[in-house]
């Protein structure tokens, strides 16, 4: 049977050494906290497009929907 380079080259983590773990962790960590920042940039949008009614159903006004919005992704 044939082995695909990249198949032959997976080995588990732990097996790594102590340096490429870490690495490893701070790109996940890093990809992970983008992500939400970008999910929170999009729910703002969406927040912000909602009707007043729509707000006042969610107990939500318009100045504390601004308020959110214009908070940077990081202010969670």
């Amino acid at each position: 049977m044939f082995n695909h380079p990249l198949t032959e080259a997976r080995r588990p983590l732990s097996s790594l050494p102590t340096y490429v773990r870490h690495i490893a962790n701070n790109v996940t960590g890093a990809i992970v906290m983008v992500s939400r920042w970008i999910q929170l940039h999009c729910q703002r949008e969406q927040l912000a497009e909602l009707e007043d009614h729509q707000l006042a159903d969610l107990g939500l006004t318009r100045t504390q929907v601004r308020k959110e919005c214009a908070k940077w992704p990081w202010q969670g």
